[in-house]
């Protein structure tokens, strides 16, 4: 009889942890996160960065996604990477007229500053 006592005893005490623990876990699978959180802060020059890309006249377009900043130009030919190094960038990749900025969580505030500079 005290065998069976003891049996029951650890089924009890480990069952509520384990109901309790697959309760939650399936609570937090069902939840979703329908926020998408970027940065607002922008760290850079706006118009340094437009002097870099060669001033107004010379941008076509800009757009952004989350992290990337791309900016169709009309003379792409003069600019290089190293003219962006001083912009802490993550990446950089170049076409013939068009520049991907890889700036991070904050490229589209960059977009929104930049085209209203436009």
């Amino acid at each position: 009889m005290h065998k069976f006592r003891w049996i029951i005893l650890n089924i009890i005490c480990l069952s509520i942890p384990y109901f309790y623990a697959k309760h939650k876990a399936k609570k937090i699978l069902t939840s979703t996160n329908n926020q998408l959180k970027t940065s607002d802060k922008v760290e850079i020059d706006i118009d340094e960065l437009l002097s870099t890309l060669g001033g107004k006249e010379n941008i076509v377009n800009v757009s952004a996604t989350i992290s990337t900043l791309k900016v169709n130009v009309k003379n792409g030919l003069t600019l290089n990477k190293e003219q962006f190094s001083k912009f802490k960038i993550n990446g950089f990749m170049k076409n013939k007229n068009q520049i991907i900025l890889v700036f991070g969580d904050n490229a589209q505030a960059i977009n929104e500053q930049l085209t209203r500079k436009i």
